[in-house]
């Protein structure tokens, strides 16, 4: 059974990881257990907070254990049919140091009604982790009716001083069959910019993405909302998920894996709200030093007199 692994690839941050699997024997029965084996001894811990059922549209009964132990998903209608590939998602605590690479693999079986194993992948390679100091916020949109044009909104914030140089661009990867407006004005990052370099500062190439740093130039401490337009399909797909890369060259510093919306979702925030509120928290702050400054002032002429 062929089986991708996909989600967060930090240190000690928690976060959602997604399965894409394509059975090659069907399920025998529509009640399906979908179990999740961490790498063995590494660390991680898989909880049942968080569940991304996808395009099993149902939420499943879940049964985790403690770190190093797997996870249980119990789906009671969900029959699976040969070479037809589907996604779950589920929550991942992932470890403080690195695993070895030659036990990095995850596991997924799945069982029949009676518990009893039809399909397995015991080596699913899992991602080399690190440490950046990047998190992701989370996502929002306008609005999620198919065939129409929205703005996606990609949150995330930088923790401390990234030096010029570290990373090279941030590439967002779109669900299969959501299409990016190619338009580059259509691209923003507010209300804090990102330091983009002035030739050809995004582009987009199918389901990617990227922005394209000033390697020149440190990334600063702060939210960057990123915005963009896209138009939704007809169809939302069974792995409806969004990506967002950090990299330098070809290799990936960091990632982070969203669940998307379906249509009729409501957006978990208004992101017009959100960037305005901001915009307005920079504002304040900005507001605040000329009457710092003038308090010093008036501090130092009562010292004098």
């Amino acid at each position: 059974m062929g089986v991708v692994y996909k989600g967060n690839n930090q240190l000690a941050e928690e976060a959602s990881g997604y399965f894409t699997f394509t059975p090659v024997r069907p399920s025998p029965s529509s009640v399906v257990y979908i179990v999740v084996t961490p790498p063995p001894g590494a660390g991680f811990r898989v909880l049942c907070t968080g569940i991304s059922p996808l395009g099993f549209i149902f939420m499943p009964n879940c049964e985790s254990g403690a770190v190093n132990e797997p996870l249980s998903l119990k789906f009671n209608n969900a029959s699976l049919e040969a070479g037809k590939a589907y996604t779950v998602g589920v929550r991942v605590l992932n470890p403080g140091g690195r695993p070895s690479a030659d036990s990095n693999y995850w596991g997924i079986s799945l069982q029949d009604h009676t518990r009893a194993t039809f399909d397995a992948n015991l080596r699913i390679p899992g991602l080399e982790l690190k440490t950046i100091p990047i998190t992701c916020n989370g996502t929002g949109w306008t609005n999620s009716d198919p065939r129409v044009l929205t703005i996606v909104l990609i949150q995330i914030r930088v923790l401390h001083e990234i030096p010029s140089g570290t990373l090279q661009r941030f590439v967002v990867r779109a669900p299969e069959g959501i299409m990016f407006n190619e338009d580059p004005a259509k691209v923003s990052v507010l209300p804090k910019p990102l330091p983009l370099r002035l030739a050809i500062p995004t582009q987009v190439a199918g389901d990617l993405l990227s922005l394209f740093l000033d390697e020149q130039a440190a990334l600063e401490v702060g939210t960057y909302n990123i915005r963009f337009e896209v138009s939704n399909p007809t169809v939302y797909p069974h792995d409806n998920t969004w990506s967002i890369f950090a990299m330098k060259d070809i290799t990936v510093e960091f990632v982070h894996v969203m669940t998307g919306y379906y249509e009729g979702q409501v957006s978990p925030f208004d992101i017009n709200i959100a960037v305005q509120s901001q915009t307005s928290g920079a504002a304040s702050e900005t507001n605040r030093m000329p009457l710092f400054v003038m308090l010093c002032v008036l501090l130092l002429n009562c010292l004098h007199s």
